[in-house]
């Protein structure tokens, strides 16, 4: 009576060849500290993006809302006439240009690499544009056109007194920029920015009102 072999498990290839057994898969076991180690550095991904949340989280507050006022600066253009008046040969002017007109900036500019001090003041106007008065008794050609931005002569003017000769130029997105150039006194005053026509003959009447009565110095602080 002959022996049969039990039944064998063993895989065949298509050339019948035993095929080796696949790796048996295993979950590895770690330890506690090897766990701690594993997830350190996305605990201090974590900590390092809420501190960087918590130092960000105060700007994000002094943002101004979208219906909230716009940001004025505190300049006071009579006052830093006034103290530009010590260093400049002629007088500075402080044009007062009443309510709607926020000035954003007053500063003399001496020893300057284009050789021409000046004096120099700029407001944001009633329809949120921008002009600037820029006053020097060292102008020339050269000067008056780099600060039009080369922007061609369209005429003159005479406003409130002052033969103010004209340039206009517009950029690329449509914008216009105007420059209005003066003679006040001894000085010449250049007005330049993106300002309405209106608002352009209103800065012009303001200096002149200025030049008659110029900036008075700023008190000394006392001891």
């Amino acid at each position: 009576m002959s022996q049969q072999n039990p039944q064998s498990t063993e895989r065949l290839d298509p050339q019948g060849q035993p095929v080796e057994p696949a790796d048996q898969q295993f979950t590895p076991q770690i330890t506690a500290k090897q766990a701690q180690r594993v997830h350190a550095p996305a605990r201090a991904m974590l900590i390092s993006m809420a501190v960087l949340v918590l130092l960000a989280l105060p700007f994000f507050l002094l943002q101004p809302r979208p219906d909230g006022q716009t940001y004025r600066p505190d300049v006071n253009v009579a006052q830093e006439a006034a103290y530009a008046s010590d260093v400049a040969a002629f007088t500075p002017l402080a044009p007062d240009l009443g309510d709607g007109y926020s000035p954003n900036f007053a500063r003399w500019q001496g020893n300057t690499a284009d050789g021409v001090d000046r004096w120099e003041a700029g407001w944001v106007t009633p329809s949120s544009r921008f002009v600037e008065l820029i006053q020097t008794d060292q102008a020339n050609p050269t000067w008056v056109a780099d600060v039009v931005d080369q922007a061609p002569a369209t005429g003159s003017r005479e406003a409130h007194g002052i033969e103010w000769e004209m340039h206009q130029k517009e950029n690329d997105r449509g914008q216009v920029t105007r420059s209005w150039v003066g003679k006040v006194e001894d000085s010449t005053v250049v007005l330049t920015g993106t300002g309405s026509d209106a608002e352009f003959d209103h800065v012009a009447q303001s200096v002149v009102e200025a030049q008659q009565t110029p900036a008075t110095p700023a008190a000394s602080p006392s001891a």
